[in-house]
Order: structure tokens, then C-alpha cells, then sequence
């Protein structure tokens, strides 16, 4: 199969199962930008350093190339980070943008250790739930695991994955005390290393 027919190849799908309206260009674009910077950078010949930021005006030309995307400016782009969909999984630094969390890359994206607040929560599946509270959270296709700050943020996440989402809560001073480390990736996102059992408990 084509690499680019795959989820996040460029936004060529017209119809949308359901019925459900196409996304806003803007929603697009972020998409795209997500799956490039996220996990396929080959996909608009970008080369990542090793915090996973890339130069803008690349991502700029990269964009540029493929259908659906040929009218795409540095500006656009920027307004999007500012206040657009892109706000929360995007940063830009001078020259350079990247994905603030997300990665599933081979190479490993490096952030400095920081220091989580006292609980973090995780929103997930009522299955999934029972197998982290009995083996762990574990990071599964992604580099690490992604925490919320609070329980709703928690909740917004489960519900993606469950209209009964279960949210479990992280004791980070236990997970630091097994030699977990906390890493911030936004305001309102926090990543780790995979976390032990012991350290988590069921909240709702």
C-alpha cells in the first residue's frame, strides 16, 4: 500500500464514514502536521533533530509539494500554533517547529525531566483499565505515556476511546521513588517512562 494512502497521507479522502462533515483546512493541516512531524517526517523529506524539531521553512516546502496543501504558508502555519487546533500539539522555537508529544519514531525524542505535580491522571478504557491497574502503564506504539493534569482533561482523552472512560490517577512521588521520570510537554499534557502498578489507583 501506498505509504500516503495511509491515516494522516495528505488529507486526500473526500468522504468521511457517517456522513460526518470534512475537516476545517485548518484541522487538516494540523492533522497532516501531526502525522509528519509525529511519526512519518519522511513523508516531506523533513529530518528531525533530537528534541523532533524540524526547520519551518522545510516543513514550509515539504507541505507545499503535496495535494491539498500548495497554498500553505510559514503564516499559515504560525497563526495555527498561536490560537488555531495546532496550539496544543505544536511549538515553535525561532526557526525550528516540532510536535510537543505524540512521537512514535525510532529515534527517541529527548525532553528535560521536570517535576510532575503531586497526581497526574490517565483516561482510558474500563478493559484496559483492569490490565494497567494489574501490569502497569505502559507506552505502548508511543515513545511514552501521556498524562493529563487533572481528571476532566483525563476524561476529554478516555472519551475518545470509551463513552464510559475510567480515569486513573498517578501517585508521581511513588513513581519517581521506582525511578519513573516526568517530563512536560504542555500545559496541560505531561509524559513518563512506563509506570508500575503499585503506583496507580482508580479514581472513576
Amino acid at each position: 500500500m501506498d505509504r500516503r494512502n495511509r491515516r494522516g497521507g495528505g488529507g486526500r479522502r473526500e468522504h468521511r464514514r457517517g456522513g460526518a462533515p470534512r475537516p476545517s483546512g485548518d484541522e487538516r493541516l494540523s492533522r497532516f502536521l501531526a502525522f509528519v512531524l509525529r511519526h512519518h517526517p519522511e513523508e516531506i523529506d523533513l529530518a528531525l533533530d533530537e528534541t523532533g524539531s524540524a526547520d519551518l521553512e522545510a516543513v514550509v516546502v515539504g507541505l507545499r509539494a503535496r495535494p491539498g496543501f500548495a497554498e500553505t504558508t510559514r503564516a499559515n502555519i504560525e497563526r495555527l500554533v498561536a490560537d488555531g487546533p495546532g496550539a496544543v500539539r505544536f511549538e515553535i522555537a525561532g526557526d525550528r517547529i516540532r510536535a510537543r508529544y505524540g512521537h512514535s519514531l525510532p529515534q527517541l525524542i529527548e525532553y528535560p525531566p521536570a517535576d510532575p505535580p503531586e497526581n497526574l491522571f490517565h483516561g482510558t478504557t474500563p478493559e484496559s483499565a483492569e490490565m494497567i491497574l494489574a501490569a502497569g502503564l505502559k507506552a505502548g506504539d508511543r515513545q511514552r505515556v501521556h498524562l493529563s493534569v487533572d481528571t476532566p482533561s483525563a476524561r476529554e482523552v478516555g472519551l475518545r476511546r470509551s463513552p464510559a472512560p475510567v480515569i486513573l490517577r498517578i501517585d508521581t512521588a511513588s513513581a519517581s521513588g521506582a525511578g519513573v521520570r516526568f517530563y512536560r510537554a504542555a500545559p496541560s499534557v505531561w509524559l513518563s517512562d512506563n509506570i508500575p502498578p503499585e503506583c496507580i489507583s482508580r479514581v472513576e
